[in-house]
């Protein structure tokens, strides 16, 4: 038997306001994401990527259709619901970094521990490890102010997969990043990608960030209009 996507979107719309103030964000989108893909979304502003992210992310709802994640449908899920698909499942990066001020990286990555009600012997030893994980061992008790651009979004990085989530979803992941820096983040997702097996879904609107992803979904007004391959994946099907 084959095993349900871990992502699909079934006839998806999201509008907005009413009458003649209506938008329509998304309209009617069909998307399958499976496991352990690596997608990158782009789209000129108010295409509908950033609204695609929300719903991923269960940050917001869709008005009608169906989302559904390793085969369970969400609609319908209650608030709590959506909060436990969020805090066991999904990792998030921003372009911001969202990390707490004045509060050293070891104590940011905990955050979503203590959520969860983990022992702090427990935060502390898993915290570590992320922080490992993307290169910062050494760095733990610096606050984030002793810490550069790149670092913090580490930070953020090792925060998101603090929990083993099986997506990562990451909004502009280096858009407050110089050139140099961005390559380093980008190879990092790319390798917890490629050796972790997390699946990563990236909004970006820089085709050279892009072409990191195995595939790229361009949305125009509220649509998909093209979902490929990038030439190394087509290469290897072939």
């Amino acid at each position: 038997m084959t095993p349900a996507p871990l992502i699909e979107f079934r006839q998806i719309s999201r509008t907005y306001g009413r009458g003649e103030a209506t938008i329509r964000a998304l309209d009617r989108v069909d998307l399958t994401i499976d496991r352990h893909e690596f997608v990158a979304i782009m789209g000129p502003s108010g295409s509908g990527k950033s609204t695609t992210m929300n719903i991923l992310g269960c940050l917001d709802v869709p008005t009608s259709g169906q989302y559904l994640f390793q085969g369970i449908d969400t609609t319908g899920f209650d608030r709590a619901q959506y909060t436990l698909l969020r805090r066991h499942m999904l990792g998030f990066v921003f372009q911001g970094f969202n990390l707490l001020a004045r509060t050293s990286a070891v104590e940011n990555v905990e955050l979503p521990l203590v959520y969860r009600g983990m022992d702090a012997r427990e935060r502390r030893k898993r915290a570590l490890t992320a922080l490992a994980q993307v290169g910062l061992s050494g760095r733990e008790n610096h606050t984030t102010q002793e810490l550069s651009g790149g670092q913090q979004q580490r930070v953020a990085i090792a925060r998101a997969i603090v929990t083993s989530p099986a997506v990562l979803l990451a909004d502009e992941p280096t858009g407050n990043l110089d050139t140099k820096t961005s390559r380093e983040i980008m190879e990092l997702i790319t390798s917890l990608n490629r050796d972790h097996g997390i699946t990563v879904i990236m909004v970006t609107h820089e085709d050279d960030i892009a072409a990191y992803a195995r595939r790229t979904l361009r949305f125009v007004d509220g649509r998909i209009q093209t979902d490929s391959l990038a030439a190394r994946e087509i290469a290897d099907v072939r």
